[in-house]
């Protein structure tokens, strides 16, 4: 946390054509096929988020660092190998700007996320951390969302964790997340309000529902953005297991010393079970024939949006009296089905549902990123059960490739072996 003098400099960067010119208020946050767990021994910050994402994954430095530096004059990223009582980790080094703030209201915020993410995926990320700390903020200072004034986390290097842990989640396809409990801290902190209690306030509003403990070590252990990007990943307490498999493990350290315990985050993902592997989901299936197909896709939107919904399926089919009717099929996670069957009830006109669990056999598969003349591409990579491997381009990545034939050469491209 920064001790700011309260006054406002106006902000520059570099303007970007962007994807984001209409972007809704609440984009849907995409979903992924991985498991993120958190062990957040010495606590979360956003950059010790960031250090540790990019630790499990130092193929995503480049665009990190590419994306860092588009934020503004004079920002960037740095890396840094380090240890901290005999455990290596990566810490993040911000570039930042000697006197240039950034900017200072939760719309200036918003407006800079959207048209430097690189990508939907991104930006949608990117807007709810945005949103959970903005609307925590709000209800600490008793003020609406648009009047939310950022005292704590005015400058770049908030922007620069917020945009990169948004990139991080959405490049490694985090679908998915689970958490060790949170340290509370303790004692007070500086702000441009004066001396606040740790956990600061809005800090422990974005706290609410997630485990916490403590180990007796005071100060600030959670910072707001940390707390944001928790709220943003809505973890569960346990671990996913089985028919999971152990991908990548980062290390991210902060940059306080503490006796007898390593600031250190560590994250792990977790991928799908390889070897054609098995696993049981939820499947929730009703009809609809009383529902406008506008507010109708709009509901799917949102029942799709949610943690642990796989897909959502809208099939069109003739019911009782020849009626036309929509049918439509959910599938989830086991453990998400009654909440994705609370939120069909919620977001639709159906009177009610039936659920059953189905198993299901995947494909070994690992998501990799490949840099081509138009940007980046996110692929695929699926070995089928004659030991055979076929990579699958994201059709969203390749669509700004141009016409059917440009995008066909690029799917080329990236879709050969290399």
């Amino acid at each position: 946390m920064h001790d700011h003098h309260d006054h406002d400099h106006d902000h520059a960067h570099h303007h970007h054509p962007s994807v984001h010119d209409v972007m809704p208020d609440n984009p849907p946050v995409p979903g992924g096929t991985a498991h993120l767990h958190l062990d957040p021994l010495g606590g979360i910050a956003g950059d010790m988020f960031v250090a540790a994402m990019l630790d499990a994954a130092p193929d995503l430095i480049p665009e990190a660092q590419a994306l860092a530096a588009g934020i503004g004059p004079g920002v960037g990223v740095e890396t840094v190998e380090q240890s901290d009582h005999g455990l290596r980790g990566r810490h993040l080094a911000l570039i930042l700007p000697d006197t240039q703030r950034g900017p200072r209201h939760y719309g200036d915020y918003r407006e800079l996320l959207a048209e430097l993410a690189p990508d939907q995926g991104v930006a949608a990320r990117a807007l709810d951390i945005l949103r959970r700390l903005g609307q925590a903020e709000a209800a600490v200072h008793g003020v609406t969302l648009d009047r939310v004034h950022f005292h704590e986390i005015s400058d770049w290097d908030s922007i620069a964790d917020i945009l990169l842990a948004a990139l991080c989640l959405e490049r490694l396809q985090v679908g998915s997340t689970s958490t060790a409990p949170l340290p509370m801290g303790g004692g007070r902190v500086r702000t441009e309000h004066g001396q606040m209690p740790v956990p600061a306030p809005a800090t422990l509003l974005l706290m609410r529902g997630l485990p916490v403990i403590d180990d007796g070590i005071a100060g600030e252990r959670v910072t707001p953005t940390g707390a944001a990007i928790m709220a943003h990943l809505t973890p569960s307490t346990a671990l996913p297991m089985p028919a999971r498999r152990l991908d990548r493990v980062g290390h991210g350290l902060g940059t306080r010393r503490m006796e007898g315990i390593t600031n250190l985050l560590r994250v792990s993902l977790w991928q799908p079970a390889s070897e054609a592997g098995q696993d049981v989901v939820g499947i929730i299936s009703f009809h609809i024939d009383d529902q406008t197909g506008e507010d109708l896709a709009t509901g799917l939107d949102r029942m799709r949006a949610l943690p642990g919904v796989l897909d959502v399926l809208h099939i069109p089919a003739l019911g009782k009296k020849g009626r036309m009717v929509a049918r439509i099929e959910m599938i989830c996670r086991r453990e998400t089905m009654d909440q994705a069957a609370r939120a069909a009830l919620t977001e639709t006109t159906t009177i009610g549902l039936r659920m059953r669990e189905e198993a299901r056999m995947l494909l070994p598969r690992d998501t990799a990123v490949a840099q081509t003349d138009t940007g980046v591409v996110r692929t695929k990579s699926l070995i089928r059960p004659d030991g055979s491997r076929t990579i699958k381009a994201e059709m969203d990545d390749l669509a700004g490739a141009g016409d059917h034939a440009a995008r066909q050469r690029l799917r080329g491209q990236v879709e050969t072996p290399g």
